[in-house]
């Protein structure tokens, strides 16, 4: 004979299955990250903006007025 579990028991345990699953929305991240590193001149671009970072060539933009001024 199998053993009863409470409606209780039952919830925790689908509550515990869900916090353990994916999202469409991970899913999708996942994929968008994916599709960044394969895709090499994209690569080059954020290692470019790295050493830009390291380099110290970074300029604060705090409103839209200050992107239209730049050089």
């Amino acid at each position: 004979m199998t053993e009863a579990i409470s409606m209780e028991q039952m919830y925790t345990e689908i509550k515990k299955i869900e916090n353990e699953m994916l999202t469409k929305n991970d899913l999708n991240m996942l994929l968008e990250t994916m599709e960044i590193l394969n895709n090499p001149e994209t690569m080059k671009h954020v290692m470019a903006s790295r050493e830009d970072i390291k380099q110290g060539r970074v300029k604060e933009v705090t409103s839209v007025r200050d992107m239209l001024n730049e050089e």
